[in-house]
């Protein structure tokens, strides 16, 4: 297991993008940093089947950006989820979507894992917005399922 944790200044992107964070949460396109529009976000393929089972679950997530979703597909046995984002004020008014979100994410990889053989290996990016104005925690996992219930734990200590 592999979990990294960055802090990433997104001013000039969003300041190019002429967007702000999210006042929630929302999943983040994993080009970001460069895409020059709204238009150019891209997301990972799982976007569409994580998204059937959210709503399944009562909860939505919007795409950040609106509603391009354009996505990435990857040749490989692992599995590449969107990348999730959680604002400050989320994250201080209701901790509990962590955990809940989380679950669910956990959950879907569990299924998409289950009859594979060979590496079972999940990546995923959180980004996590602290106190202070526009700073961003950027969280990189690489592992196994089980592992993802640490970063909900690392996600709250953030807040």
């Amino acid at each position: 297991m592999s979990c990294q944790i960055d802090d990433i200044d997104l001013t000039p992107a969003l300041a190019l993008l002429d967007i702000q964070l999210p006042t929630s949460i929302a999943f983040f396109p994993e080009n970001l940093d460069s895409a020059k529009s709204i238009n150019e976000f891209v997301f990972s393929d799982s976007l569409i089947d994580l998204n059937k089972v959210l709503r399944k679950n009562n909860l939505t997530i919007p795409s950040f950006g609106g509603q391009n979703e354009a996505t990435r597909n990857r040749k490989n046995a692992d599995i590449y989820i969107p990348a999730i984002f959680f604002s400050a004020s989320l994250l201080s008014e209701n901790p509990n979507l962590v955990s809940l979100s989380l679950n669910i994410v956990s959950n879907y990889l569990t299924d998409f894992f289950k009859g594979r053989l060979g590496s079972k290996k999940a990546h995923a990016e959180f980004y996590v917005e602290t106190k202070e104005k526009d700073k961003v925690k950027k969280i990189s996992y690489t592992g196994p399922v089980d592992g993802l219930k640490e970063i909900a734990d690392i996600i709250r200590s953030m807040k």
